[in-house]
């Protein structure tokens, strides 16, 4: 049973890094800025929900990465606070026009930003955290 647990805990961890990847693989590849935004945005949610379940806790099944951040916060102590929640509200802001169109598209720039927030906060929870 704990190692069906442990496994279950690792595939979060690779379904973030392998969100991670599509994001970084979409914005060389093509203009489809608002898929790549979305797989960044799926990155930071899911490592957030793999700190949760790596500490024996369970998570919302939400999209809102400033609860789910808060959430980790309880379990892992992350310093720089403010300047990540700056960029959580970035990623959260544009949630709307990933999932609906809006008439509001997702700039080259957004993306790139996106990106970069996304691998940001995933290497410093891993580091936080201790994983391969």
């Amino acid at each position: 049973m704990e190692d069906e647990k442990s496994l279950v805990i690792d595939e979060w961890l690779q379904y973030a890094i392998d969100d991670l990847e599509s994001a970084k693989l979409i914005l060389e590849k093509s203009d489809n800025y608002h898929i790549s935004v979305y797989h960044s945005h799926q990155a930071v949610e899911k490592i957030f929900k793999w700190v949760l379940l790596k500490n024996d806790r369970r998570f919302p099944f939400i999209h809102d990465l400033k609860e789910l951040f808060r959430l980790a916060c309880e379990v892992v102590s992350i310093k720089g606070t403010k300047d990540i929640f700056e960029d959580i509200y970035f990623l959260d802001d544009l949630l709307p026009q990933l999932i609906y169109p809006t008439g509001e598209k997702v700039t080259s720039e957004e993306a790139h930003k996106s990106l970069i927030i996304a691998e940001k906060i995933c290497q410093l929870i891993r580091n936080l955290v201790g994983s391969k």
